[in-house]
């Protein structure tokens, strides 16, 4: 019993209890145990079994990793394999060829401009290479280009003869886009341009190029009918790509430049390049040389075209000293044989290379500024009342119609009556008394010419409304001249009439009254006055066809398109636009009219041809002092057109002479036809050379 109840001693029971890893404490001093599920929150140590097992689950899981990380390794290493042997063995060759392509570029060559030759082969307009420095700008405010000043002031110093105002005023010309370069300095020097090349750093935005530039060698010599080029616009692109055209070309931009502007032009050449990714030339893969344009040799004589230009511009001087305005003037010569304009000048002229070397904005609007509008080819767009130079016509007409005979006589009693209205007069005042046609043309009756003007009107019931105008037709007036010149440059004037009055009241209804035709309209109409006007070079062409015999020739600037190699491309024929008949008595009786005006002593023309040798050349002609009612005129329009050769042999020539505002057609005009006419007799013309 009491080792039993030893055992169950206090002592003995604590002991016990530290077996089961809890340290034992008396109930009495502590207070009752926890419950056991208390007691079990502990974590308890794991056993050495069970340890390994989750080290082992671990290991697994690691090396499944890596095993998939190595399956997709070999993938991506095989899926790589695979494509580089596509890239080399299977694209290769495409991709090799791509790569070239990429590392080549095309450099576009100008083709040079075709010539335009005077018929003797001189050169009137040509392009010539020269080093050309160009500047690029940024745009500015209002369309301005700006340049860095400081290389400005690097190139005044490098180029002998180059000066900040002139860059300037290249930069500020309209002839040149806001985003290309700007060409400030042509025909450099190979010395400044090498060092331009070699100093890239001081020059940014410079370039020196090797260009074709047009020239033209005479200057302001038949500058508007030669016209200009330019660069090409977007428009123009538009319509000549279908041609070949690349954008940056020079085009033709008036007179013959533009109007055969596919025949000068050439084709661009391509040199393509072998480039390094920074641009670097590494060698010349191949070259498309440039294919020149082709020439146009004219039928323009260029000794007579400077002695026509000069004899015009020297006349209008001296008309001008006399205190009469003459702001403007033209003359043409032609061959009535067939047409051909061997001369046309227009008066005042300008250089036509300042298109080359920049149209500034100061020369545009001189030339805008200028009272005789120099850009105005007044030959074929000065339109002027033809004066008594368009009795030739109704003459022609009352012949050809049997309103008079060769030997009907009319007495010039120096005023004609008009009922309602004031009388006409002559323009001396001077009655001439009983008078034919042939005195008439000779004197310039304005007496004799009015009177078939009434009876044309009285008889309009047997000849019509318009038989003077329709003869005027025949002849050239008031219709299309068909001149080789762009056709929005060419004026057709017109005949005056009542449809021609409808019409002009129509386009102008402020300006021309209500339309209306009375006999004194027919009147003034048949001496050349009234709405009638012309141009030169259609009065021109109205002569020539009296000349010849009647056959109308439309006026030939082109002779001939020649290539480079000297084959003749095209020629151009001569083409009849229409003929005025009459009989061999009414030409001869108009004829000896006309040979009266310039040859009798009593002809309006005769005391400017004092002296000239008409023994051994014949030469007939028509004065014509035109009459302008606007407010701004003072003096007429003088008129001088005549025609003549060689004794013994048909026609050659026919020169025509208008000087706006400079006074009688005698005293102004005529002048400057006999120097023409004194030219002619001493030279002639220059042998046709096409194919030189």
């Amino acid at each position: 019993m009491k080792r039993w109840e030893s055992a169950r001693r206090p002592g003995a029971r604590r002991r016990a209890a530290r077996w089961d890893g809890v340290p034992a404490r008396p109930a009495s001093t502590f207070g009752p145990l926890p419950p056991r599920a208390a007691r079990s929150r502990r974590k308890p140590l794991n056993k050495p079994g069970r340890a390994g097992t989750s080290k082992a689950r671990e290991g697994a899981r690691v090396g499944l990793r890596l095993s998939i990380a190595a399956v997709v390794v070999v993938v991506l290493f095989a899926t790589l394999l695979v494509r580089l042997w596509s890239l080399q063995v299977l694209q290769g060759k495409r991709l090799n060829t791509t790569a070239l392509q990429t590392t080549t570029r095309a450099v576009v060559t100008p083709s040079p401009r075709g010539e335009i030759l005077a018929r003797g082969g001189q050169a009137l307009a040509k392009d010539s290479f020269e080093w050309v420095v160009t500047v690029a700008t940024t745009p500015g405010p209002a369309g301005a280009r700006i340049a860095d000043p400081a290389v400005k002031r690097r190139l005044v110093a490098l180029i002998p003869g180059l000066t900040v105002r002139e860059i300037d005023a290249d930069l500020a010309s309209n002839q040149f886009s806001p985003y290309q370069p700007v060409p400030v300095a042509f025909n450099v020097a190979p010395s400044a341009v090498l060092y331009v090349d070699q100093h890239h750093s001081q020059f940014p935005g410079v370039k020196a190029q090797h260009e074709s530039v047009r020239d033209y060698p005479s200057g302001d010599l038949a500058t508007q009918t030669l016209g200009y080029v330019r660069q090409i616009t977007a428009a123009e692109l538009a319509k000549l790509k279908r041609y070949g055209y690349a954008e940056n070309e020079i085009v033709g931009q008036a007179g013959l430049e533009q109007e055969y502007e596919l025949y000068l032009q050439g084709k661009p050449g391509v040199v393509t390049e072998a480039v390094t990714p920074s641009g670097q030339v590494v060698r010349t893969v191949s070259v498309k040389p440039a294919k020149p344009g082709d020439s146009l040799v004219l039928n323009v004589d260029q000794g007579l075209e400077k002695d026509v230009s000069q004899s015009l511009a020297n006349e209008i001087a001296a008309v001008r000293a006399t205190g009469k305005p003459a702001p403007l003037g033209a003359a043409v010569v032609l061959d009535p044989r067939n047409g051909q304009v061997l001369a046309m000048a227009s008066y005042p002229s300008y250089d036509n290379n300042w298109w080359i070397t920049g149209m500034t904005t100061a020369r545009y609007a001189s030339l805008n500024s200028n009272a005789g509008y120099p850009l105005t080819n007044w030959a074929i767009q000065g339109f002027q009342p033809p004066g008594s130079t368009f009795k030739l016509v109704t003459a022609t007409a009352a012949l050809n119609t049997g309103l008079i005979t060769p030997s009907s006589i009319i007495d010039d009693t120096g005023l004609y009556p008009l009922p309602g209205g004031a009388p006409l007069h002559d323009a001396d005042n001077v009655p001439l008394g009983p008078i034919n046609v042939v005195t008439a043309l000779t004197r310039s009756s304005d007496f004799f010419f009015y009177t078939l003007g009434g009876r044309f009107w009285e008889a309009r019931a047997t000849y019509g409304l318009t038989p003077i105008q329709n003869e005027a037709h025949l002849y050239g007036l008031g219709v299309p001249s068909r001149i080789d010149l762009p056709a929005n440059e060419v004026q057709n004037g017109w005949v005056d009439s009542l449809q021609t009055r409808k019409l002009l009241r129509e386009q102008a209804p402020k300006v021309y009254a209500a339309a209306s035709w009375y006999l004194g309209d027919n009147v003034e109409m048949a001496f050349g006055q009234g709405e009638t006007v012309v141009t030169p070079v259609q009065l021109a062409t109205a002569y020539g066809t009296f000349a010849n015999g009647g056959t109308r020739y439309a006026p030939k600037l082109a002779a001939a398109v020649v290539a480079p190699s000297g084959r003749v491309v095209r020629r151009f024929v001569p083409r009849v636009l229409d003929h005025v008949t009459m009989s061999a008595e009414t030409r001869q009786t108009i004829l000896e009219g006309l040979e009266g005006a310039v040859q009798n002593p009593l002809g309006t023309a005769y005391a400017a041809f004092v002296g000239f040798n008409f023994a051994k050349w014949n030469i007939a002609g028509k004065t014509g002092t035109a009459t302008v009612t606007v407010s701004d005129v003072v003096q007429p329009t003088s008129w001088f057109v005549s025609f003549g050769g060689p004794r013994g042999s048909a026609p050659r020539y026919v020169v025509c002479v208008e000087i706006n505002q400079a006074g009688f057609g005698a005293s102004a005009a005529a002048p400057v036809a006999r120097q023409i006419w004194n030219y002619l007799y001493g030279h002639g013309v220059d042998r046709l050379a096409p194919g030189r």
